[in-house]
């Protein structure tokens, strides 16, 4: 028979065994909170560079059509004043599309971050 002294040892061995998974998996935790995170800012960062440039060009390409609007109908201020129009329509469309365009997408990134990628681990 065994003795008590055997089985103790063999707990003790297991209690730090799962000390130590415990620790690994605090670890892991860290480390894929901290992808997650590295993910979510770089995509944010890029988006903001992206609307940044956008703007702008959209800015100069906005003038030049003002301007050559104005040319056309041989006043300015009315090439501006269309400029202005067209500018706020797509402002409306953009706000009527805002959830297919841009909530819903990021939605889908943040699920499959954050969702799809603990399937596959468990996996």
């Amino acid at each position: 028979m065994l003795s008590t002294g055997k089985y103790t040892e063999d707990i003790k061995e297991i209690i730090l065994e799962v000390k130590h998974y415990l620790n690994l998996q605090k670890k892991y935790l860290a480390i894929d909170a901290a992808e997650k995170t590295t993910v979510i800012l770089s995509a944010v960062t890029i988006a903001a560079i992206c609307i940044l440039l956008g703007a702008i060009i959209l800015l100069f390409c906005t003038f030049a059509l003002a301007y050559w609007i104005g040319d056309l109908l041989d006043s300015l201020p009315l090439g501006f004043l269309s400029m202005a129009i067209i500018v706020a329509l797509l402002l409306l469309l953009f706000y009527c599309k805002r959830n297919a365009w841009v909530i819903q997408p990021f939605a889908r990134m943040a699920a499959k971050l954050f969702v799809e990628n603990n399937g596959e681990e468990e996996a």
